[in-house]
């Protein structure tokens, strides 16, 4: 297989940053909604009322010359008008007010529109009568004050024009105090029917309802803010993330062929009858991985095979069970040998009582027949369907029909407990002994499965990579990095005699699963081991239902 060829994207690929970390999603969403929501909750009402001034220039009542057309900047030095102290404290005298002038007019906001002449005043209050109140009290007081402006520049000329009068005596005066007369009289006329310079329109009513506080809103917005914000943290964290999450990374940044995909399952050690079998989840991955072993050298399959991972917590003991399980169903006769001596865990995951191992054959304490013990199974093997479907289980388990006189073993699947832990590890398992307790188990069963210890983590697993026929390592989505394969690659390369086979993707989300393929696990097959998995499968017939997963490339 072409290990650099790009696979095409799916969609689902660009939503695994997401799906990966949806409870960093979840979390950021309901702490902000809720937050935000119990915040604004929290908080007093606030109302709002508005009303607008209408605004126009009468020009110079003394010299009678017409305004200038309004200008923005002009109705703009009219509203700071209202924000004055002076009109905050004659509105607060007016509408009795309890609080301070400074306060009131923290309660009000003025505008103005550019290429209009209108005012708009906005006030805030905690009472909705209180906040109408405010705002016609600045409009009304803003018509007044500019109104009494007007008048007073008309009682300043008129008074002007009263000394001219005083002054103005005798016969040569007379057109003088004509003209100063008639000018009296006019603007006299004008201070008592003053023209419009400020009016008031939409006069402000009192709101039903609160401007702010808004919890529901500003929740909603809170809630979009913290999901795109979470999104895209999700994506910021992906990005410099170096764990493995596709089939195809784990394919790619090892190098080597994958053997299997192995998804999530609830359980992956399940026992039935007090057997163990292979989960329905596993069923068809393992099955596939077995035949992939089969085929990757058809004149002489591998009969020593070391399953490994580069770190500790992927999943390789799980896998050795699966695998024994597995190469049992097609009529082989396996021994798993348990050789991560630090840390043994194959004895827990197959039901086994604790007994001699095999550091107990390397030192002489016990005999390697006595270290064996047989696995109790509840898997139909080939000879169950074939050549032995009508043998009793004591004639099988005696050696009818199964070629025993090669010397091989009759036991279907056997294993060897790791032992007590020796001083040297490294040491035990390279050294002579060993070599001649693993061949002499090659010779009695036609399939050795070690597991071992991680070979990063230790140097234990050296000797038994440059013995066995196969290694296969085990990689486990989101877990795996590409900096540990990186380092597992340049260890291999030391290794030269070392027979890689391939690698096995471990715990695939059941998300994933589902977008390669793998609708329903097992598909064709029930779901309690009842057909093609139980003692007795092999007198009912097998039915076979479609694979739910194509099998990888050798």
């Amino acid at each position: 297989m072409d290990l650099n060829t790009s696979p095409q994207p799916r969609f689902v690929d660009y939503l695994r940053p997401i799906m990966a970390r949806w409870w960093l999603v979840l979390i950021a969403v309901v702490v902000a909604t809720g937050g935000v929501y119990a915040y604004y909750a929290h908080k007093p009402n606030v109302y709002t009322a508005s009303t607008e001034v209408y605004v126009t220039d009468p020009g110079d009542p003394v010299s009678g010359v017409a305004a200038a057309p309004a200008t923005d900047r002009n109705v703009a030095d009219t509203a700071s008008l209202f924000d004055s102290r002076a009109s905050a404290e004659v509105v607060a005298r007016n509408i009795h007010y309890q609080g301070t002038p400074d306060q009131l007019l923290g309660q009000v906001a003025i505008a103005t529109k550019q290429g209009e002449d209108f005012i708009t005043l906005t006030a805030n209050n905690g009472d909705a009568a209180q906040a109408a109140a405010i705002a016609n009290g600045f409009a009304q007081q803003f018509v007044v004050s500019l109104r009494d402006t007007y008048l007073a520049r008309i009682d300043n000329a008129i008074r002007s024009l009263d000394a001219q009068l005083s002054h103005a005596t005798g016969p040569a005066s007379q057109l003088t105090r004509a003209g100063l007369i008639t000018e009296r009289n006019q603007l006299a006329l004008d201070r008592q029917v003053p023209q419009t310079i400020a009016k008031q329109v939409n006069a402000a009513a009192a709101p039903a309802s609160p401007s702010s506080p808004k919890p529901l809103r500003n929740a909603i917005f809170a809630l979009l803010l913290s999901l795109l914000g979470a999104i895209a943290l999700c994506y910021g964290i992906e990005r410099f993330d170096r764990r493995l999450k596709t089939p195809e990374d784990i394919e790619s940044s090892f190098g080597l062929p994958l053997f299997a995909v192995l998804p999530h399952t609830s359980d992956p050690t399940p026992m039935l009858d007090g057997g163990a079998v292979l989960g329905p989840d596993f069923r068809e991955p393992f099955r596939s991985m077995r035949t992939n072993i089969e085929l990757a050298s058809v004149d002489a399959p591998p009969s020593t095979i070391v399953v490994t991972s580069a770190m500790p917590g992927e999943g390789k003991s799980t896998v050795v069970r699966n695998l024994a399980l597995a190469l049992c169903e097609s009529g082989k006769h396996v021994v798993v040998v348990d050789l991560d001596l630090r840390n043994p865990s194959l004895r827990k995951l197959l039901r086994i009582p604790s007994g001699p191992g095999f550091t107990d054959v390397l030192r002489g304490g016990t005999s390697l027949d006595d270290a064996i013990v047989e696995v109790p199974t509840n898997v139909a093997t080939i000879e169950d369907f074939v050549t032995f479907g009508s043998l009793s289980s004591h004639e099988r388990h005696n050696g009818n029909g199964n070629g025993n006189g090669n010397g091989r073993s009759a036991t279907r699947l056997a294993f060897v407990r790791s032992g007590p832990r020796p001083a040297n590890p490294p040491a035990a398992l390279s050294s002579e002994r060993t070599l001649g307790l693993l061949n002499e188990l090659r010779d009695r069963f036609d399939v050795v499965l070690i597991d071992s210890a991680p070979v990063l983590a230790v140097s234990d697993t050296v000797p038994l990579l440059r013995y066995a026929d196969a290694t296969l390592f085990v990689g486990r989505f989101g877990v795996t990095s590409r900096d540990t394969v990186k380092r597992l690659r340049d260890f291999l390369s030391r290794v030269p005699d070392a027979s890689v086979l391939g690698v096995i993707a471990n715990e695939l989300p059941r998300l994933e699963a589902s977008s390669y393929g793998w609708g329903v696990y097992g598909y064709g097959y029930g779901q309690t081991g009842e057909e093609g998995d139980g003692p007795d499968s092999g007198r009912r017939g097998l039915r076979l239902g479609g694979a739910g997963k194509p099998k990888q490339p050798a």
